[in-house]
């Protein structure tokens, strides 16, 4: 992977923490993660105007996409509720990599290299066991360890999705726009029906976390979606997990969550896990 795509998906992973801790911080994760995605979608909607289209080859992997990130967001709104930040997080993004490169590996022909399999399955386990650690430490209980799992393919699943997607539309940028203003659209409506006409309010004066949220999210996956344009769909999937990092660190200086030295360790995995991918 070359040095200005890997240091994009670094930055990229931040991003994603940071609007993840968000939902975390908020005392109705629903309400929180509605706002994301109608920030989002808000954002996206007068760049529609101004981007050119996506091929439409890609407009079924687009739908696709919106319809896949509406099952994600509603197992954001579950796992938030009853896990710590930097236990929910790495378990579900630990598991993504790997599953994404299988996917990529089985639907689009992409095969790693040895180097960047040791690095993913070296940065997937350090993941894991960030989340095993916080696992005992009573962070996370078995239904939401479920959540979690599942979710895992979820992320997986879009993933690959929208790296033949991005790729197809000849123009990822317009891709990603397309998409955060659908899934603005869609998730909106379907937490109204969930939560009823309560969540209006909140939506209509919490504006300042919409757009800190969503803007955090669209800029974290547009530049993801670029780069599966620019390398390995696997390889871009396993490099946009190290913001389980980011996240555990946010959880614990801003959310007050433990960190111990069985999490150093886990870190260690991790940034070999990024090297040999960075090389492989």
């Amino acid at each position: 992977m070359e040095i200005h795509v890997f240091a994009a998906v670094l930055f990229a992973a931040m991003l994603h923490a940071g609007w993840n801790t968000l939902v975390k911080a908020g005392s109705d994760k629903l309400v929180s993660t509605t706002l994301v995605a109608a920030g989002g979608g808000l954002i996206a909607f007068p760049l529609i105007f101004i981007a050119p289209l996506p091929a439409v080859d890609s407009w079924p992997y687009l739908l696709a996409s919106a319809i896949i990130h509406i099952g994600y967001f509603t197992a954001i709104v579950l796992l938030y509720r009853n896990a710590d930040l930097s236990v929910a997080y790495p378990v579900t993004r630990g598991s993504a990599p790997l599953l994404a490169t299988i996917i990529a590996a089985f639907s689009l022909g992409e095969i790693p290299t040895g180097l960047a399999l040791a690095g993913a399955l070296s940065l997937s386990c350090g993941i894991l066991w960030l989340a095993t650690d916080g696992i005992r430490k009573g962070g996370l209980d078995r239904t939401t360890l479920f959540v979690a799992l599942i979710n895992a393919g979820i992320i997986a699943l879009y993933t690959v999705v929208d790296g033949a997607g991005g790729r197809l539309s000849q123009h990822s940028i317009s891709y990603n726009i397309w998409l955060e203003f659908l899934d603005g659209i869609l998730f909106v409506p379907i937490a109204i029906v969930m939560r009823g006409r309560s969540i209006i309010h909140p939506l209509m004066t919490q504006w300042k976390t919409a757009f800190l949220g969503g803007g955090a999210a669209f800029a974290s996956y547009g530049i993801a979606i670029w780069a599966m344009t620019e390398a390995p769909i696997g390889h871009v999937a396993a490099v946009r997990e190290s913001s389980v990092f980011f996240a555990t660190l946010f959880g614990a200086v801003l959310l007050g969550e433990k960190f111990g030295r069985s999490r150093y360790i886990a870190a260690a995995f991790v940034a070999v896990g990024l090297a040999a991918l960075r090389y492989g």
